[in-house]
């Protein structure tokens, strides 16, 4: 959730129209989880079968896949304020909600016992699912260089540096793919991001300052353009469909940009939102659960899609991926009870002394 906080009233203030974007945003996760990470991308025998299903399935995969570089463009144009309590919040939520889920998960019967090693590994977030939590936790670490390097560099400098660090990342993190850039899947590229969303933020320029349907219609023509792309690659060249949807991928940042810009460029407050998205990182943390990504979410959804129809199984994603959304939400907002209570109780011995 994104806090704001005016420094003349030292009220908490609250954006729904980002706050709405984090919400589509994870959503996004979701169906991008739902289509290549379960299915896999289409093949040239996919195709050549179900063209059309297979080629919605590139767009719903186009579309979607934005979510998480999304997710970083929100932190940077806010600028994250790293502060010991904040972050011990953060790793409580997930330690928190991994707990309880494996304990009513037990009481159903619904997953086996874990030994020592298993919850090292939880507790430490070695789980292959938790990638963003760790990349996540590198960017909070060197946020306040980030944010110094900002202040004091000028526009110009700024500028330049975001030009090379793309520039660099297209060659040695989409077209070559070296290891350390990880397709996007790293603390390097989460930077460039923040960095990027911060130069937005400060100085707007005509890329930017689009008005609100140009930017909608560039992130829907750059995702078909992607789709379009990597359906080519599949049918024409028989290559793997998923270098397009890295999120190294230069016209992947591009959309996710216009996508987000667009959410700038709105404004409305609503409670019901504001409510939702204080705990929408809470889908993520439950569903990409060892406990429940691969016993059940990708194999609910392999099983569905080898057995049922086209309609039918839509309506099974759709009831599966907004039963896990809505528990996570509500389950969540137990943790923050419980969180409040910690910190009211025991928050002065474990905070370091905060400005």
């Amino acid at each position: 959730m994104i806090e704001l906080t005016s420094q003349k009233h030292n009220i908490k203030r609250r954006y729904s129209n980002i706050e709405l974007l984090r919400i589509i945003s994870m959503l996004f996760v979701l169906i991008t989880h739902a289509c290549y990470v379960s299915l896999g991308a289409p093949n040239q025998v996919d195709f050549s079968t179900s063209f059309s299903s297979s080629m919605m399935r590139c767009i719903i995969e186009a579309l979607s896949a934005v979510g998480v570089n999304v997710f970083i463009l929100i932190s940077g144009w806010f600028g994250i304020n790293s502060r010991m309590s904040r972050f011990v919040e953060f790793i409580f939520q997930i330690i928190f909600l991994e707990v309880a889920l494996y304990v009513i998960m037990r009481l159903l019967g619904l997953t086996n016992a874990m030994d020592v090693s298993g919850w090292v590994e939880l507790f430490l977030f070695k789980y292959g699912t938790y990638w963003f939590v760790k990349a996540y936790i590198v960017l909070y670490i060197f946020a306040p260089v980030l944010n110094a390097f900002v202040i004091h560099c000028g526009r110009k400098q700024l500028k330049f540096f975001i030009v090379s660090f793309f520039a660099f990342q297209t060659i040695y993190g989409f077209c070559i793919n070296t290891g350390w850039f990880s397709s996007g899947y790293s603390p390097l590229s989460f930077m460039g991001l923040y960095l990027l969303a911060r130069y937005m933020r400060l100085y707007p320029n005509r890329y930017t300052k689009l008005n609100k349907r140009s930017d909608i219609v560039l992130y829907v023509i750059i995702s078909l353009f992607i789709a379009v792309c990597s359906s080519s690659m599949i049918c024409y060249f028989n290559k793997v469909g998923t270098s397009m949807f890295q999120y190294s991928s230069p016209l992947l940042v591009l959309s996710s940009v216009y996508l987000f810009l667009f959410f700038t460029k709105i404004s409305f407050n609503s409670t019901l939102i504001n409510w939702v998205s204080a705990s929408c990182f809470a889908v993520y943390v439950i569903h990409c659960s060892p406990f429940v990504f691969y016993p059940y979410y990708i194999d609910y959804i392999k099983s569905w899609f080898l057995t049922e129809s086209g309609i039918i199984f839509l309506v099974h994603v759709s009831l599966l991926l907004s039963f896990i959304f809505v528990f996570s939400i509500v389950f969540d907002k137990m943790r923050i009870v419980v969180w409040r209570i910690i910190e009211y109780l025991f928050g002065k011995y474990f905070y370091f002394r905060e400005k």
